[in-house]
Protein backbone atom coordinates (compact mmCIF):
# COMPACT_ATOMS: atom_id res chain seq x y z
CA UNK A 1 0.00 0.00 0.00
CA UNK A 2 1.26 3.88 -0.82
CA UNK A 3 1.12 6.52 1.20
CA UNK A 4 0.68 9.79 0.04
CA UNK A 5 -0.38 13.51 1.95
CA UNK A 6 -1.73 16.67 0.84
CA UNK A 7 -2.53 19.55 3.17
CA UNK A 8 -5.04 21.87 2.74
CA UNK A 9 -6.46 25.13 4.77
CA UNK A 10 -3.74 25.62 6.53
CA UNK A 11 -4.56 29.34 8.36
CA UNK A 12 -2.02 32.20 8.63
CA UNK A 13 -0.71 31.22 12.09
CA UNK A 14 3.20 31.44 13.19
CA UNK A 15 5.45 28.60 11.52
CA UNK A 16 6.13 27.46 14.83
CA UNK A 17 2.24 25.96 14.87
CA UNK A 18 2.24 24.36 11.93
CA UNK A 19 4.95 21.35 11.54
CA UNK A 20 6.62 20.14 8.83
CA UNK A 21 4.60 17.59 7.17
CA UNK A 22 7.38 15.00 7.67
CA UNK A 23 6.61 15.38 11.48
CA UNK A 24 2.95 14.06 11.29
CA UNK A 25 2.50 11.41 13.38
CA UNK A 26 0.74 8.53 11.08
CA UNK A 27 -1.22 5.71 12.61
CA UNK A 28 -1.93 2.86 10.35
CA UNK A 29 -4.05 -0.31 12.16
CA UNK A 30 -6.52 -2.89 11.13
CA UNK A 31 -10.34 -2.90 11.52
CA UNK A 32 -9.71 -4.95 14.31
CA UNK A 33 -7.53 -2.47 16.50
CA UNK A 34 -3.98 -3.95 15.76
CA UNK A 35 -1.55 -1.52 15.12
CA UNK A 36 0.70 -1.56 11.92
CA UNK A 37 2.55 2.04 11.93
CA UNK A 38 2.55 4.65 14.87
CA UNK A 39 5.24 7.37 14.35
CA UNK A 40 6.80 10.33 12.53
CA UNK A 41 5.31 10.11 8.64
CA UNK A 42 9.17 10.73 7.43
CA UNK A 43 10.25 7.53 9.43
CA UNK A 44 7.40 5.71 7.60
CA UNK A 45 8.64 2.95 5.02
CA UNK A 46 7.22 4.11 1.53
CA UNK A 47 4.99 0.79 1.03
CA UNK A 48 3.24 -1.51 3.49
CA UNK A 49 2.99 -4.89 2.64
CA UNK A 50 -0.25 -6.06 3.94
CA UNK A 51 -2.61 -8.70 4.02
CA UNK A 52 -5.99 -8.46 2.24
CA UNK A 53 -8.67 -6.69 4.27
CA UNK A 54 -9.98 -3.08 5.80
CA UNK A 55 -7.22 -0.24 7.64
CA UNK A 56 -7.91 2.82 9.12
CA UNK A 57 -4.91 5.06 7.62
CA UNK A 58 -4.73 8.48 10.07
CA UNK A 59 -2.41 11.53 10.20
CA UNK A 60 -2.28 14.30 12.52
CA UNK A 61 0.17 17.09 13.22
CA UNK A 62 0.51 16.99 17.05
CA UNK A 63 -0.52 15.54 20.23
CA UNK A 64 -3.61 17.17 21.24
CA UNK A 65 -5.77 16.14 24.52
CA UNK A 66 -6.26 19.48 26.42
CA UNK A 67 -6.41 23.27 26.01
CA UNK A 68 -2.87 25.19 24.91
CA UNK A 69 -2.21 28.23 23.06
CA UNK A 70 -1.11 28.29 19.57
CA UNK A 71 -1.77 24.42 19.21
CA UNK A 72 -3.62 24.02 16.12
CA UNK A 73 -3.91 20.34 15.26
CA UNK A 74 -4.39 18.97 11.23
CA UNK A 75 -5.20 15.61 10.61
CA UNK A 76 -7.32 13.51 9.09
CA UNK A 77 -8.46 9.42 8.88
CA UNK A 78 -9.36 7.24 5.95
CA UNK A 79 -10.24 3.77 5.89
CA UNK A 80 -8.84 1.65 2.82
CA UNK A 81 -9.69 -1.85 1.79
CA UNK A 82 -6.62 -3.92 0.07
CA UNK A 83 -7.77 -6.95 -2.03
CA UNK A 84 -5.65 -9.93 -2.51
CA UNK A 85 -2.68 -9.17 -5.52
CA UNK A 86 -3.32 -5.10 -5.58
CA UNK A 87 -2.10 -2.07 -4.49
CA UNK A 88 -3.99 0.57 -2.95
CA UNK A 89 -2.52 4.44 -2.57
CA UNK A 90 -3.84 6.69 0.43
CA UNK A 91 -4.25 10.64 0.18
CA UNK A 92 -4.37 12.27 2.90
CA UNK A 93 -6.31 15.79 3.18
CA UNK A 94 -5.27 17.09 7.00
CA UNK A 95 -7.46 20.21 7.52
CA UNK A 96 -7.72 21.88 11.07
CA UNK A 97 -9.48 19.69 13.40
CA UNK A 98 -9.76 21.60 16.90
CA UNK A 99 -10.75 25.22 17.04
CA UNK A 100 -9.54 28.37 18.67
CA UNK A 101 -10.54 31.32 20.77
CA UNK A 102 -8.86 34.78 21.16
CA UNK A 103 -10.48 37.46 23.41
CA UNK A 104 -9.66 40.89 22.42
CA UNK A 105 -10.12 42.89 25.98
CA UNK A 106 -11.67 46.50 24.95
CA UNK A 107 -9.90 49.42 27.32
CA UNK A 108 -14.18 49.82 29.28
CA UNK A 109 -13.79 46.38 30.50
CA UNK A 110 -9.89 46.80 31.88
CA UNK A 111 -11.14 50.69 33.40
CA UNK A 112 -14.12 48.58 35.13
CA UNK A 113 -12.10 45.56 36.17
CA UNK A 114 -8.47 46.33 36.47
CA UNK A 115 -7.44 43.70 38.53
CA UNK A 116 -8.38 40.18 36.99
CA UNK A 117 -8.17 37.98 33.98
CA UNK A 118 -10.18 35.56 32.19
CA UNK A 119 -10.37 31.84 32.68
CA UNK A 120 -11.39 29.82 29.50
CA UNK A 121 -12.42 25.80 30.46
CA UNK A 122 -13.67 23.07 28.74
CA UNK A 123 -14.21 19.30 29.62
CA UNK A 124 -10.79 18.49 28.99
CA UNK A 125 -9.25 21.33 31.48
CA UNK A 126 -8.95 25.05 31.35
CA UNK A 127 -6.51 27.87 30.40
CA UNK A 128 -5.87 31.33 32.39
CA UNK A 129 -6.17 34.53 29.64
CA UNK A 130 -4.73 37.81 30.91
CA UNK A 131 -6.08 40.72 29.27
CA UNK A 132 -2.87 41.50 27.18
CA UNK A 133 -3.22 37.89 25.88
CA UNK A 134 -2.95 38.00 22.29
CA UNK A 135 -2.40 34.27 21.15
CA UNK A 136 -4.97 31.93 19.94
CA UNK A 137 -6.39 29.49 22.61
CA UNK A 138 -7.19 25.84 21.17
CA UNK A 139 -10.03 23.82 21.92
CA UNK A 140 -11.12 20.18 21.61
CA UNK A 141 -14.20 21.32 19.20
CA UNK A 142 -17.06 21.55 22.17
CA UNK A 143 -18.30 24.02 24.15
CA UNK A 144 -16.36 26.61 25.36
CA UNK A 145 -16.76 28.23 28.74
CA UNK A 146 -15.45 32.01 29.70
CA UNK A 147 -15.22 33.09 33.25
CA UNK A 148 -13.73 36.43 34.96
CA UNK A 149 -11.79 35.73 38.14
CA UNK A 150 -10.29 38.33 40.28
CA UNK A 151 -9.61 38.49 44.53
CA UNK A 152 -13.80 38.90 45.30
CA UNK A 153 -14.28 35.39 43.20
CA UNK A 154 -15.36 33.98 39.62
CA UNK A 155 -18.45 35.21 37.32
CA UNK A 156 -19.62 33.37 34.57
CA UNK A 157 -19.35 35.57 31.29
CA UNK A 158 -20.35 33.42 28.52
CA UNK A 159 -20.42 29.87 26.44
CA UNK A 160 -19.65 29.21 23.20
CA UNK A 161 -19.59 26.08 20.81
CA UNK A 162 -15.86 25.80 18.97
CA UNK A 163 -16.18 23.66 15.90
CA UNK A 164 -13.32 22.07 14.48
CA UNK A 165 -11.23 24.51 12.00
CA UNK A 166 -13.22 27.61 13.81
CA UNK A 167 -10.85 30.25 14.77
CA UNK A 168 -13.20 32.96 16.96
CA UNK A 169 -12.45 36.13 17.90
CA UNK A 170 -14.25 38.11 20.71
CA UNK A 171 -14.02 41.48 22.06
CA UNK A 172 -14.94 41.72 25.03
CA UNK A 173 -15.97 44.91 26.67
CA UNK A 174 -18.21 46.45 29.66
CA UNK A 175 -21.76 48.10 29.69
CA UNK A 176 -22.88 51.34 31.47
CA UNK A 177 -23.70 49.45 34.57
CA UNK A 178 -20.86 46.20 34.33
CA UNK A 179 -20.41 45.43 37.76
CA UNK A 180 -24.11 44.29 37.80
CA UNK A 181 -24.95 42.11 35.05
CA UNK A 182 -24.22 41.06 31.34
CA UNK A 183 -25.40 41.72 27.90
CA UNK A 184 -24.64 40.25 24.97
CA UNK A 185 -24.13 41.72 21.18
CA UNK A 186 -22.84 40.04 18.43
CA UNK A 187 -21.07 40.99 15.25
CA UNK A 188 -19.59 37.84 12.58
CA UNK A 189 -17.77 39.17 9.84
CA UNK A 190 -17.24 35.96 7.94
CA UNK A 191 -19.24 33.04 7.08
CA UNK A 192 -17.11 29.89 7.53
CA UNK A 193 -14.29 29.80 9.72
CA UNK A 194 -12.77 32.99 10.90
CA UNK A 195 -15.27 35.10 12.49
CA UNK A 196 -15.37 37.97 15.37
CA UNK A 197 -17.81 38.47 18.17
CA UNK A 198 -18.60 41.12 20.57
CA UNK A 199 -19.14 40.49 24.21
CA UNK A 200 -20.62 43.41 26.30
CA UNK A 201 -20.71 42.76 30.24
CA UNK A 202 -22.55 44.75 32.32
CA UNK A 203 -26.55 46.49 31.96
CA UNK A 204 -28.44 43.63 33.97
CA UNK A 205 -28.62 41.93 37.08
CA UNK A 206 -30.34 38.66 37.05
CA UNK A 207 -30.37 38.82 41.11
CA UNK A 208 -33.58 40.32 40.30
CA UNK A 209 -36.50 38.40 38.85
CA UNK A 210 -37.25 40.87 35.78
CA UNK A 211 -33.63 40.28 34.65
CA UNK A 212 -33.70 36.53 34.61
CA UNK A 213 -32.11 34.45 32.09
CA UNK A 214 -33.96 32.55 29.91
CA UNK A 215 -32.45 28.81 29.59
CA UNK A 216 -30.37 29.59 26.65
CA UNK A 217 -28.70 32.41 28.26
CA UNK A 218 -28.53 29.95 31.20
CA UNK A 219 -26.40 27.50 29.19
CA UNK A 220 -24.68 30.31 27.99
CA UNK A 221 -23.58 32.66 31.64
CA UNK A 222 -22.76 29.24 33.93
CA UNK A 223 -20.99 29.25 36.22
CA UNK A 224 -23.13 32.14 38.21
CA UNK A 225 -24.68 32.63 41.22
CA UNK A 226 -27.79 33.71 42.83
CA UNK A 227 -29.79 34.29 39.58
CA UNK A 228 -33.09 34.07 37.93
CA UNK A 229 -34.27 31.75 34.95
CA UNK A 230 -36.95 31.17 33.64
CA UNK A 231 -38.38 28.09 31.34
CA UNK A 232 -41.07 25.38 31.03
CA UNK A 233 -40.87 22.21 33.13
CA UNK A 234 -40.25 19.47 30.61
CA UNK A 235 -39.04 16.42 32.48
CA UNK A 236 -36.50 14.94 34.47
CA UNK A 237 -32.69 13.58 34.42
CA UNK A 238 -33.22 10.17 35.61
CA UNK A 239 -29.42 9.53 35.63
CA UNK A 240 -26.37 11.63 33.84
CA UNK A 241 -27.17 11.80 30.54
CA UNK A 242 -30.26 9.98 31.01
CA UNK A 243 -33.43 11.97 30.87
CA UNK A 244 -37.43 11.19 30.55
CA UNK A 245 -39.87 13.66 29.21
CA UNK A 246 -42.88 11.56 29.29
CA UNK A 247 -44.51 10.59 32.54
CA UNK A 248 -44.71 7.91 34.71
CA UNK A 249 -41.72 10.47 36.21
CA UNK A 250 -40.31 8.46 39.54
CA UNK A 251 -37.56 11.11 40.02
CA UNK A 252 -38.20 13.90 42.47
CA UNK A 253 -34.77 15.15 42.94
CA UNK A 254 -34.84 17.38 39.78
CA UNK A 255 -36.55 18.52 36.94
CA UNK A 256 -35.53 20.04 33.48
CA UNK A 257 -36.60 23.63 32.31
CA UNK A 258 -36.63 24.14 28.54
CA UNK A 259 -37.62 27.23 26.31
CA UNK A 260 -40.79 25.10 25.46
CA UNK A 261 -43.04 23.47 26.33
CA UNK A 262 -42.80 20.68 23.80
CA UNK A 263 -39.04 20.80 23.78
CA UNK A 264 -37.46 17.01 24.21
CA UNK A 265 -33.75 17.85 23.58
CA UNK A 266 -31.42 17.93 26.39
CA UNK A 267 -28.77 20.32 24.69
CA UNK A 268 -31.73 23.08 24.73
CA UNK A 269 -32.77 22.43 28.56
CA UNK A 270 -30.75 22.83 31.77
CA UNK A 271 -31.62 20.36 35.05
CA UNK A 272 -32.77 22.10 38.63
CA UNK A 273 -31.56 20.46 41.44
CA UNK A 274 -34.62 20.03 44.24
CA UNK A 275 -33.06 19.66 47.81
CA UNK A 276 -35.15 17.61 50.39
CA UNK A 277 -38.02 20.35 51.40
CA UNK A 278 -40.46 22.28 50.29
CA UNK A 279 -39.89 23.13 47.19
CA UNK A 280 -38.91 19.79 46.20
CA UNK A 281 -42.76 18.60 47.86
CA UNK A 282 -43.57 21.70 45.46
CA UNK A 283 -41.92 20.57 42.60
CA UNK A 284 -41.69 17.14 41.76
CA UNK A 285 -43.03 15.66 39.12
CA UNK A 286 -43.77 12.42 40.98
CA UNK A 287 -45.83 13.61 43.15
CA UNK A 288 -47.17 17.08 41.07
CA UNK A 289 -47.63 15.54 36.94
CA UNK A 290 -49.14 18.47 36.07
CA UNK A 291 -46.10 21.28 36.86
CA UNK A 292 -44.77 19.98 33.42
CA UNK A 293 -45.70 22.30 30.71
CA UNK A 294 -46.27 25.47 33.12
CA UNK A 295 -43.46 28.21 32.67
CA UNK A 296 -41.79 28.49 35.49
CA UNK A 297 -39.11 31.62 37.05
CA UNK A 298 -36.73 30.01 40.02
CA UNK A 299 -33.69 31.42 41.70
CA UNK A 300 -30.19 29.28 42.26
CA UNK A 301 -26.72 28.72 41.36
CA UNK A 302 -25.43 28.04 37.86
CA UNK A 303 -23.36 25.31 37.54
CA UNK A 304 -21.77 24.03 34.32
CA UNK A 305 -22.99 20.66 34.58
CA UNK A 306 -25.70 18.83 36.44
CA UNK A 307 -26.80 15.35 35.67
CA UNK A 308 -25.16 15.85 32.15
CA UNK A 309 -26.12 19.43 31.16
CA UNK A 310 -25.83 22.58 32.35
CA UNK A 311 -27.89 23.19 35.57
CA UNK A 312 -29.38 24.76 38.43
CA UNK A 313 -28.34 24.18 41.85
CA UNK A 314 -28.97 25.50 45.37
CA UNK A 315 -32.54 27.04 44.70
CA UNK A 316 -33.73 29.50 46.61
CA UNK A 317 -37.08 30.69 45.69
CA UNK A 318 -39.53 30.09 42.75
CA UNK A 319 -42.80 31.13 40.90
CA UNK A 320 -44.87 30.32 37.93
CA UNK A 321 -45.84 32.77 35.35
Amino acid sequence: MMLSTLFTGLPSLTDAAIPDKDDFILDVKSASGKSVYYGRFGDSPERFDLKPGSYIVSAKSREFVKPEYDTPQFGDTQVVMIKENQSASVRLLCRQVNGGLRLVTDGSFRDSFPDGKFVLACESGSLECEYDESRYAFFPSGRVAVSYIDDSGTKGLFGRHLSEGQMLEVVVSAGLDAAQGSRISVSTDTSRVWSREEFVFGDRDASYIENAYSVMEAIDFAPQKDVWVYGYVVGVATSTGKYAFEPPFTKKTNVILAPRAFTDDPQYCISVELKSGDIRDELNLSDNPTVKGRQLYIKGDLVESYFGMPGLKNVAEYQFK
